[in-house]
């Protein structure tokens, strides 16, 4: 993986942490987190700090208001899972400070290619810079960045995508890396880069150690840089400019993907697809089997784009058309949890003596389509918006909060008696009765040996959960549409019960099926290779057969051949006595090698070159063979 997908030089400034922090956390939470960092500790002192120090501070200084989210690390972790997508310094509000993200991987549904959103090319140049040999570029990079998020800013879209080229990253690196000492800036460029840092600098005060030469000389590093910057940028706009009509790369669609669902947004497949028919609707979402279904795809690469939650908050995604450019939004069902944790934690809502079940019921109707069965998104700030509608009268009604867990943790009887201190038993005079089912969820998912304060807020919250789904039955059924009922600790949904019955039944079914495909296949294998045997056993029958009918005709024309031997030339000699003196030689039968002796009988005489054998031999010799082994002439047959 390359290693410019990493911002670890960059990131984590402290400001910026704050600011995360702030989206992340509730928002009757958020003046706990280092709420006098300018009057209680040195500024200078506090941007020093390592991020997980500056947590540790935080929280020790919360008056245990930050005791929901567990320990320091737990709640770095978790801002990080939340503040890590393209385009997050638009959504933070953190335009004038480096790049706070880490550059994403995706892969394509088709072939799991690597793919990247253009938005975090951008990215990928500023830590190319935090990797170039020298001491000062901690010092001009936010200069630079400058420049980077202005050239960006021309993207009216922010979900592009383009393929991951590692070798190219590195080829405009070594480009930086070699072009940046030997560059130097004219009259012209310097004065126009001069005007534009200027411009954005003159409303901020240098330091006590402010030195005018240092500046001057960094200044002069940065506009360099963002000369030798420019010149890549220009070089590959297929990187970072948007898509021309002409273009020969694929149009990219996300296709969103949370547990086994995959969905894409209706309005990023009408602007790919051209298509108007019904998918006009922002923040709809359509299935990719419809897609696939209903219309052509084969020019579109599909992005797998995974929904990303924390504990408390589920990742921003970046949504945008040529209307509305850079967006941001969160699937449905995530924005109610997120609005009832805000209702119950936070506000402590259903722990005030005028809460009202039916006027939540009533907020929740003006922003969520509680009778949707498909997935759909809503913007980021709807949760503040409904928060806003009727929690004024309430807001300074005292409340008691969540007390300590004990050292070694907490059992279900003081779950039950933590309930009735706070008061919920009068809303909910039955919750209680939840106790048993949460606590066993909640210990299941601890994340540490014991339980403790953070586990106690989530017990205290899913009972209130479960009582309000239970005494809501639209809500009930939103949360089941939305596939979120497993989101609820000891939540028992009938519908849910109901479909994984039938889920079950269908699972056996198809395991049975499975089983009952696979013996077919065995069957049929089996069939196939005795078939196989059968044909080559024939075959070997006919073969036998026919060795058979040629030995026995065989040995019918020997049994001939060797009675006319007898009968003709090929006479046995039957002389015993010789009186030439050639006679008195021995003599060798060229088929067994072995020596004829004189006076030995049987013998055979070839009739071509009168050369003598072994009788025996001669006959088995014929057997397979016409001519003599001697002269290789022909044996007349008569």
């Amino acid at each position: 993986m390359s290693r410019f997908l990493e911002s670890f030089k960059c990131r984590s400034a402290p400001m910026c942490l704050h600011k995360e922090a702030f989206f992340y956390l509730l928002s009757e939470t958020t003046q706990q987190f280092h709420p006098d960092l300018e009057l209680d500790h040195d500024l200078k002192d506090v941007l020093r700090r390592q991020n997980g120090e500056l947590f540790h501070v935080s929280i020790d200084n919360s008056n245990h208001k930050l005791r929901m989210y567990g320990s320091a690390e737990e709640l770095r972790e978790n801002i990080n899972i939340y503040e890590n997508f393209p385009g997050n310094h638009e959504f933070f509000g953190i335009s004038g400070e480096p790049y706070q993200t880490n550059p994403i991987i995706f892969k394509s549904l088709k072939n799991d290619q690597k793919y990247i959103a253009k938005s975090d090319l951008f990215v990928i140049l500023q830590n190319m810079i935090v990797h170039l040999p020298g001491e000062r570029l901690g010092q001009i990079i936010r200069r630079v960045v400058m420049f980077l998020k202005s050239k960006q800013a021309r993207f009216k879209k922010v979900t592009e995508f383009v393929k991951f080229d590692e070798a190219r990253f590195e080829e405009m690196y070594e480009k930086m890396k070699e072009d940046e000492p030997k560059r130097k800036l004219s009259p012209e460029d310097t004065n126009n880069l001069r005007y534009i840092l200027f411009q954005h600098f003159a409303n901020v005060p240098p330091g006590d150690d402010y030195d005018e030469e240092e500046w001057a000389t960094n200044y002069r590093a940065s506009c360099i840089l963002i000369d030798i910057l420019k010149e890549i940028i220009d070089e590959n706009p297929d990187l970072f400019l948007p898509r021309t009509e002409d273009s020969g790369e694929p149009i990219t669609v996300r296709v969103f993907e949370d547990g086994n669902q995959q969905f894409l947004m209706t309005s990023e497949v009408s602007e790919a697809l051209k298509a108007n028919l019904t998918l006009n609707k922002l923040l709809e979402t359509i299935s990719l089997e419809e897609v696939f279904k209903n219309f052509d795809s084969k020019n579109i690469e599909f992005i797998r784009y995974p929904i990303l939650r924390a504990k408390h908050r589920a990742t921003p995604i970046p949504i945008s058309t040529q209307e509305i450019p850079n967006e941001f939004c969160i699937l449905a069902i995530d924005t109610f949890f997120e609005f009832f944790k805000e209702l119950i934690l936070g506000f402590k809502y259903f722990q005030k003596a005028d809460s009202n079940l039916q006027e939540v019921l009533t907020v929740l109707k003006v922003v969520f389509e509680l009778d949707c069965t498909t997935p759909y998104f809503l913007r980021c700030d709807e949760t503040e918006k409904m928060l806003d509608n009727f929690m004024s009268h309430l807001k300074n009604v005292p409340a008691k909060n969540v007390r300590n867990a004990k050292s070694d943790g907490f059992t279900v009887q003081n779950l039950k008696n933590e309930l009735a201190y706070l008061g919920l038993t009068a809303p909910f005079p039955e919750i209680q009765d939840y106790a048993e089912v949460v606590y066993a969820e909640v210990e299941k998912r601890k994340k540490e040996e014991i339980l403790r304060s953070c586990d106690l807020f989530d017990a205290v919250e899913h009972c209130q959960l479960n009582c309000i789904l239970e005494r809501l039955p639209e809500l009930k059924t939103f949360v089941h549409n939305q596939k979120g009922c497993h989101r609820v600790y000891g939540f028992k949904c009938e519908e849910c019960a109901a479909e994984n019955a039938k889920n079950q039944e269908n699972q056996k079914l198809s395991i049975l099926e499975k089983e009952l495909e696979e013996l077919k296949i065995a069957y049929q294998k089996v069939f196939e290779e005795r078939q196989q045997k059968s044909l080559e056993i024939q075959d070997l029958h006919h073969k036998i057969w026919r060795l058979s009918v040629k030995n026995e005709t065989n040995e019918v024309k020997m049994k001939q051949l060797t009675e006319k031997l007898t009968k003709s030339e090929l006479s046995i000699d039957c002389d015993i006595a010789c009186t030439s003196s050639a006679s008195q030689l021995k003599i060798q039968c060229l088929i067994c090698e072995k020596s004829i002796e004189s006076g030995e009988v049987p013998i055979i005489r070839c009739p071509l070159c009168k050369r003598r054998f072994h009788s025996k031999c001669a006959i088995n010799w014929l057997k397979e063979h016409k001519e003599c082994p001697a002269c290789n002439g022909d044996i007349p047959k008569d």
